[in-house]
C-alpha cells in the first residue's frame, strides 16, 4: 500500500476532534513490582510538592498551546489518574490535584473519573478523598487471589486486603470498580486463573481487564526469567488461560469488548475506549503520553528532568494522515466490534486503503467478515496470534 498525492493533502481527523480526555501519571510507588515497566519512583522519596507545581506549569503550558492552535476543549468526559500507584500521594495532594484540574478545565455532568489504587491499607484516606472529590470510577490492582503468587510477584497486599477495599469503596457509594487480573506468572496453573477470576465474578465486580505477563527489559523479572522460560507457563498453558477466561466471563453475563477487557453492561471504560478510538486526550505527570492536534507527546521519564521543565521536556511525534489511518485499523481489531469500513470512512472521509491486507488476513484465517455488521473481526485463530494482525498495518 502506498500513500498517495491525494491522501497526503489530507489531515489527521485527530487534529479538528475536541479533546474530552486528561490522563495523570502519578510516578510514586510503595515498592516497584518485579514485572512492572511503568514509570515510578519510591514513594519513600518523593516530593509531593514539586510534583504538585509541576503539573500546575505543565498544565499552564498544555493550555496555553491548545489556544495557540485553536483547538476545541470541552469539560472532560473522562480523566484517569494512573501510575504508578495515585493512592499513596497523600490526601491532601489529591485533593489538590482534583481541584486544580476542576478549575482549570472542568467536568462534564457525564464524566467518567478513574483513580487507580493498590489494595494496600496506606492509601484508604487518599482513596477516600479522591471519591468525596469526585472519582466515581475505581481501577483497582488485584491481579491474583492466591497469597503466595501475590508475594512471588512482588505486591505488598493479600486477598483480604483486597476485600478490605473493595468493601470500603462499595460503602462511598462507587459500584463502578474495575480488576486487573494477570496471567502467565511463575508457577501459575489454570485453576490459579479461573479461581482469581471466579473471585471477581462471585463479587459482582463489573468490570475486569486481564493481561499476561510480559518480559519488559530492565525489569527483575526480566532478569530473573527471560533466560529460564522453563519457571513460567507454556505459551499453549497461557493461550489456555486466555481461552478459559473469555469464556468463564461470557457464561457469566460479562461481554468481551477489548482484547484485555471485558464487562458488565454500561460499565466499559470509556476512557480507554477512547484511546483505541484515536481521539485526542491529554497527558501531564512524568512519562505521562498526550495525542492532540495531530502530534503525539512523550514526556520524559525522569522525575527530575519533568519538574525542572514540563512541558518542554516531551518528545514530539507528528502523525500524519496516512498514519492515523493505520493506527485506527490496528486499533479495531483490538476491539470486539472490529474493523467496520463504514466507519472508516466516517471517520476519514474516503475509503479505506486496505484491500490486500484484509484479503492476507483473511486467507491466514485470522480475520473473518460479518455481512450482519459489515465488519472485520478476529477469529479465535487471530485471538491467538493478534501481533500477526496488527502488524499489516504498522
Amino acid at each position: 500500500m502506498s500513500k498517495s498525492s491525494e491522501e497526503s493533502k489530507l489531515k489527521n481527523p485527530n487534529i479538528s476532534d475536541p479533546i474530552e480526555s486528561l490522563y495523570i501519571h502519578v510516578p510514586f510507588c510503595t515498592r516497584k513490582c518485579g514485572y512492572c515497566d511503568y514509570y515510578s519512583i519510591s514513594s519513600k522519596v518523593a516530593d509531593f510538592s514539586a510534583f504538585y507545581q509541576g503539573l500546575q506549569t505543565e498544565l499552564a503550558a498544555t493550555l496555553s498551546d491548545i489556544k495557540q492552535n485553536n483547538l476545541c476543549l470541552n469539560r472532560l468526559k473522562t480523566f484517569y489518574m494512573g501510575g504508578g500507584t495515585p493512592s499513596v500521594l497523600p490526601p491532601d495532594v489529591m485533593t489538590s490535584v482534583i481541584s486544580l484540574i476542576r478549575k482549570e478545565i472542568g467536568f462534564a455532568q457525564d464524566l467518567e473519573f478513574t483513580i487507580e489504587v493498590n489494595p494496600e491499607p496506606i492509601g484508604h484516606n487518599t482513596v477516600s478523598a479522591a471519591i468525596e472529590a469526585g472519582a466515581n470510577r475505581i481501577s483497582i490492582g488485584y491481579q491474583a487471589k492466591q497469597d503466595s503468587l501475590l508475594q512471588k510477584i512482588g505486591r505488598l497486599h493479600s486477598y483480604e486486603d483486597f476485600l478490605i477495599i473493595v468493601n470500603l469503596i462499595r460503602e462511598s457509594g462507587i459500584e463502578n470498580i474495575s480488576c486487573d487480573l494477570m496471567f502467565g506468572l511463575p508457577g501459575q496453573t489454570l485453576n490459579d486463573v479461573l479461581e482469581s477470576a471466579g473471585q471477581l465474578i462471585e463479587l459482582e465486580i463489573p468490570h475486569v481487564s486481564f493481561y499476561s505477563l510480559i518480559l519488559e527489559q530492565g525489569t527483575l523479572f526480566y532478569k530473573k526469567y527471560a533466560a529460564h522460560p522453563e519457571l513460567l507457563p507454556s505459551d499453549d498453558l497461557e493461550r489456555m488461560m486466555y481461552r478459559n477466561l473469555l469464556h468463564l466471563f461470557e457464561q457469566h453475563q460479562y461481554h468481551y469488548y477489548e482484547l484485555s477487557s471485558t464487562t458488565k453492561p454500561g460499565f466499559y471504560s470509556k476512557h480507554n475506549y477512547n484511546y483505541w478510538s484515536t481521539k485526542p486526550y491529554l497527558g501531564i505527570g512524568p512519562a505521562a503520553h498526550s495525542y492532540y492536534n495531530g502530534i503525539r507527546r512523550g514526556n520524559v521519564r525522569s522525575f527530575k528532568k519533568w519538574s525542572d521543565n514540563p512541558f518542554a521536556s516531551a518528545e514530539l511525534e507528528p502523525v500524519n494522515f496516512f498514519q492515523a489511518m493505520q493506527e485506527y485499523a490496528m486499533l479495531a481489531f483490538r476491539l470486539a466490534e472490529g474493523f467496520s469500513p463504514d466507519k472508516f470512512k466516517q471517520r476519514f472521509s474516503i475509503n479505506h486503503p486496505f484491500d490486500a491486507e484484509l484479503e492476507r488476513l483473511l486467507n491466514k484465517d485470522l480475520i473473518s467478515y460479518n455481512s450482519n455488521t459489515k465488519a472485520y473481526l478476529l477469529t479465535e485463530k487471530g485471538l491467538d496470534f493478534g501481533n500477526q494482525v496488527f502488524i499489516e498495518f504498522v
